[in-house]
């Protein structure tokens, strides 16, 4: 499998196995939408549309109300995962060992959110990658983040997804 279509196999394993296991992230994944990569798998793109059911729970029904900072967080690692797990050379299953996000702006029911995503470091153990958030329409940045994770695992364990519905996201 070429290096370009990794991040787009895993993206479709992603949604798969979400829903069958109707997981945390099913919610997420029924409407994350992978755009593409680019510069030899380094850059990845992802849309979010954001719904009134990804406001706290005291949240008014109205377009404009905001979304609650843990949806767009679960958007920015699992955007990021498998881009860092696309990068591994060996297919290893992967682990987060860090996640941070800086929010600047708000995300608002009825909008949709581009997720930028771009590998800083793949090696022999950990991978790190970081998101830009930005809102669709007005390009105006929402949250920055950084996710680090730890490679475990042997080598060709995330490929393993089609014989046993277990992928790189179960470990």
């Amino acid at each position: 499998m070429s290096a370009t279509c990794r991040l787009s196999t895993l993206f479709h394993q992603y949604v798969q196995q979400t829903r069958a296991q109707n997981s945390f992230s099913s919610a997420i994944s029924k409407r994350l939408q992978f755009l593409g990569s680019a510069e030899n798998l380094q850059k990845g793109s992802f849309e979010f549309p954001l719904q009134q059911r990804d406001c706290h729970a005291f949240a008014v029904a109205q377009e404009g109300q905001t979304v609650h900072g843990g949806v767009i967080a679960t958007v920015v690692e699992d955007a990021t995962t498998m881009h860092i797990c696309a990068n591994d050379t060996r297919s290893r299953k992967a682990v987060t060992t860090d996640l941070s996000l800086t929010y600047v702006g708000i995300g608002k029911v009825g909008r949709t959110l581009k997720i930028d995503t771009r590998i800083l470091k793949i090696g022999n153990v950990m991978g790190v990658a970081e998101a830009e958030v930005k809102d669709s329409n007005s390009g105006k940045i929402i949250a920055v983040g950084r996710h680090s994770m730890m490679f475990v695992g042997e080598d060709n364990s995330a490929l393993k997804f089609a014989q046993s519905m277990s992928s790189v996201f179960d470990v």
